[in-house]
């Protein structure tokens, strides 16, 4: 996976509310919202209804809805946001959440699960359904609710029984400001215009964020490669007992630490400090080497070479002083 350059980029709010159904905003005034703050996709997915408006220039306007529905084998409820549909399914479809999927797939409407971890839903929740693209891996509105906006884990669970889907960060705002702009997508488009960006979605070209930024990136088989505006830790998570971590703090302590299976080395440059570490050993064919560069404290580039401890696959995430972050969406790995 490789980023585009900077100027590609799009800031896309896909899971929004108006007076249609329970906001606090009149559409128009949703749209009005995001656009002062620099968005360029607006999705209001109001419950159970489409709520349309006419273009606007320079923003891409795209329908969409939530429907709560279920599995016909368990007592879950789930929530389902539907984005790029004309008028809303049927209710003898909408009411199965496998027939609802099912028929999103059909039409090539782009469908994810919402707020899992505020929805009460487990990972295997997640993992014994397929046919969704995408889970809200963070939803800002559940977080400042009731602390319940962050479902990695259960996004996770699912990957690693080989259910598939992209990571969305979203705000699912009803009364705004409070619970706005803390959660967008970052979506990869050659023009502005509502095919580019469902086709983006579909195929996965957007990375999430609550924050931080993501300038660079180049992510495969013995390669990671990234460049951002600045985060304290680095995480890679794989299926199982795999993945990896570092942040600021631990590269410190590994600096001052001594008779360590480590080598690691930091030293000044112009703007900022240069850093090399290398775990195992080179001979053995099982050596990391991660380079990068650290300004005010905080990564702005990492560099790892090496096989990693994987399986499945591969996803990262970046996360900044402030708890905010950034999410990548997995890719497959060789196990």
């Amino acid at each position: 996976m490789r980023l585009p350059e900077a100027g590609c980029w799009v800031k896309a709010a896909l899971h929004s509310h108006s007076t249609r159904s329970d906001g606090r905003l009149e559409p128009e005034k949703v749209v009005a919202f995001y656009e002062s703050a620099g968005y360029r996709v607006i999705s209001i997915t109001d419950h159970g209804k489409i709520t349309r408006l006419r273009r606007e220039e320079g923003i891409v306007y795209i329908p969409g809805i939530e429907i709560e529905t279920r599995l016909r084998s368990s007592a879950a409820s789930y929530h389902v946001v539907l984005i790029g549909l004309d008028s809303p399914p049927p209710r003898a479809i909408a009411s199965d959440l496998e027939k609802l999927l099912e028929w999103a797939r059909d039409a090539r409407i782009f469908a994810f699960i919402a707020h899992p971890y505020w929805s009460s839903l487990s990972g295997e929740d997640l993992a014994k359904v397929s046919g969704y693209q995408g889970v809200e891996v963070y939803n800002y509105g559940c977080e400042v609710e009731i602390s319940r906006g962050y479902s990695g884990p259960h996004w996770d669970y699912a990957l690693s029984r080989g259910v598939i889907s992209y990571g969305l960060a979203v705000d699912d705002a009803h009364n705004y400001v409070v619970d706005a702009l803390g959660g967008w997508v970052e979506i990869d488009v050659k023009e502005l215009d509502e095919e580019e960006v469902m086709k983006a979605l579909m195929e996965g070209k957007f990375y999430s964020s609550s924050g931080v930024r993501l300038e660079h990136l180049e992510l495969r088989e013995g390669l990671i490669h990234v460049k951002t505006n600045g985060a304290k830790v680095f995480k890679v998570l794989s299926a199982g007992a795999r993945g990896a971590y570092l942040s600021v703090e631990l590269l410190e302590r590994l600096c001052k630490s001594d008779n360590l299976p480590v080598s690691v080395e930091m030293w000044e440059e112009e703007g900022g400090k240069g850093f090399r570490l290398e775990v195992g050993r080179e001979t053995a064919g099982s050596s990391v080497k991660v380079t990068g560069r650290l300004v005010n404290g905080r990564f702005v580039e990492l560099r790892v070479e090496g096989r990693l401890p994987l399986r499945r696959y591969a996803r990262l995430e970046l996360v900044d002083e402030l708890g905010r972050a950034a999410w990548v969406n997995p890719v497959k790995v060789r196990t």
